[in-house]
C-alpha cells in the first residue's frame, strides 16, 4: 500500500494520460478521499464538483462523499430510471462548467455517485479535458444494461452527431413528461353551435283557481283562575312536631363471602410442588446442548473475469490470530480466516504489479478485477 503524506492509497481506479486516480483514505481519522496523483491546473469549486481538500505538489486531494461509489461499480447493469436520473444530473453539471468556460470530459472512474447523487472529480486538471457531449453519451452507452430499448438512446446518439445539445436532454420529453397543450380556439362556425338555443314562448295555460282551505274548528285554550291558597291567620301557631328517628342495625352475617385460611397441610404440598419445578428447570439448564464456538470465518474471493487466477499473501494479521504472515491463497475461492479483524494482504497478478489491500473480516465477498 502506497503513502502520500498522511493519506494511505488504498487502491488504483484509473491512468487518464499522466493523471493515476486513487481511492484513499486519511490514515488519522479514516475518512475517505480521491487522490488525483499527477495532477496539474486550476480546481474548480462548485455544485456537483468534489470540493479539493488538499493540494500537495504530487497530487490534489478530494473530498469522498461518504456512502458514495465510483460509477464503474455500474458498468453494463446500470437500470433504466437509475440511469436516466445520473445523466439529468450530469447533463446540468456540465452545462454549468460550460458556462464557466471548461470543458471536461467524465469518465466512469471520476465520477462518484450516491442514490440520485453525482459528484464529478478532477473538474480543471490538465489531461481531463474534452468533448462533454461525446463523453456523456459513452458513459451512457457504457452503462446501460440495454442499451437498444434505452428510452434517450435517440437523443444521445443525435447529441454524439451534434444534432442536439445537452439541454435537449432536460427537456419535459426528455423526463418522459407530457408537454402541456393550449387549448385550440374555437371556430366562430362551432362557438355558434355551442351556444344554447333561445326557448320559444309556449302558450301559457289557464289556471285552476286556488281551492278554499278545509275548514277547521278554532279551539283556543282558556286558562283556568286557581285560587290562591288563604294564608292562615298568623296569630294561630302550628304545635311543632315530633323528631323523626332513623334506625341503623348491623346485620349479623357479613355481605360478603368468608373465606377461611388454608390448613398447613396444603401449604406444605404447594411448597414442595414449588421446589420440584425448580429443580427440574436447573436440571434442563444444566443438560441441555451448547452450541459449539465457531472454527473460522469464510471469504469468498472473486477474480473479473472469473478465468483470471491470482495470489493472495498475508502481510499483517490482528491481534490474536494464529495466521502467519507470508501465508498465501490462489483465488478465485474461499478463504478461511481464524480472527476478526483487518488484515493486510497483497493481490498477486501475473503479468502486473502486486497491489497491497487492507481486507476487513467478516466482510462481503471480495472482487479482483484484472484489467
Amino acid at each position: 500500500m502506497e503513502v502520500l503524506g498522511k493519506f494511505w492509497l488504498r487502491r488504483i481506479l484509473a491512468r487518464i494520460a499522466h493523471v493515476a486516480v486513487y481511492e484513499g483514505q486519511e490514515s488519522h481519522t479514516g475518512m475517505p478521499v480521491m487522490v488525483l496523483k499527477g495532477a496539474e491546473g486550476q480546481p474548480v469549486n462548485m455544485e456537483g464538483v468534489l470540493p479539493l481538500l488538499e493540494a500537495l505538489p504530487e497530487a490534489w486531494v478530494l473530498e469522498w462523499p461518504l456512502g458514495a461509489v465510483p460509477l464503474s461499480q455500474y458498468l453494463g447493469v446500470a437500470e433504466e430510471s437509475r440511469l436516466r436520473g445520473w445523466l439529468e444530473a450530469l447533463a446540468r453539471t456540465l452545462l454549468a462548467l460550460k458556462a464557466r468556460g471548461v470543458a471536461f470530459a467524465p469518465v466512469p472512474e471520476l465520477c462518484l455517485v450516491k442514490g440520485k447523487r453525482l459528484w464529478l472529480g478532477g473538474v480543471g486538471a490538465k489531461g481531463l479535458e474534452g468533448d462533454p457531449e461525446k463523453a456523456l453519451v459513452a458513459l451512457a452507452r457504457a452503462l446501460a444494461a440495454d442499451w437498444e430499448a434505452f428510452p434517450l438512446r435517440g437523443r444521445l446518439e443525435a447529441l454524439e452527431r451534434g444534432e442536439a445539445r445537452l439541454e435537449d436532454l432536460l427537456a419535459p420529453e426528455a423526463r418522459g413528461e407530457a408537454p402541456k397543450e393550449a387549448p385550440e380556439p374555437l371556430k366562430p362556425e362551432e362557438a355558434c353551435k355551442e351556444l344554447p338555443e333561445e326557448v320559444s314562448p309556449e302558450p301559457l295555460e289557464p289556471e285552476e283557481p286556488p281551492k278554499p282551505p278545509p275548514k277547521r274548528l278554532v279551539v283556543e285554550p282558556v286558562e283556568e283562575a286557581v285560587p290562591a291558597p288563604s294564608s292562615p291567620p298568623e296569630e294561630v301557631e302550628k304545635t311543632p312536631s315530633r323528631p323523626r328517628v332513623i334506625r341503623i342495625e348491623e346485620r349479623d352475617e357479613p355481605p360478603f363471602p368468608v373465606v377461611e385460611p388454608s390448613r398447613p397441610q396444603n401449604r406444605r404440598a404447594l411448597l414442595a410442588l414449588l421446589l420440584l419445578f425448580a429443580l427440574l428447570g436447573l436440571l434442563g439448564l444444566f443438560l441441555r446442548p451448547r452450541p459449539t464456538p465457531a472454527q473460522g470465518y469464510a471469504m469468498e474471493f472473486r477474480t473479473d473475469p472469473p478465468t483470471a487466477r491470482a495470489e493472495v499473501i498475508l502481510l499483517e494479521v490482528p491481534e490474536g490470530s494464529r495466521m502467519a504472515p507470508g501465508q498465501s491463497f490462489a483465488v478465485p475461492g474461499r478463504v478461511e480466516f481464524d480472527q476478526k479483524g483487518v488484515y493486510r494482504l497483497r493481490i498477486r497478478v501475473p503479468g502486473r504489479d502486486p497491489v497491497d489491500y487492507l481486507l476487513e473480516v467478516p466482510g462481503p465477498p471480495l472482487t479482483i478485477k484484472v484489467r
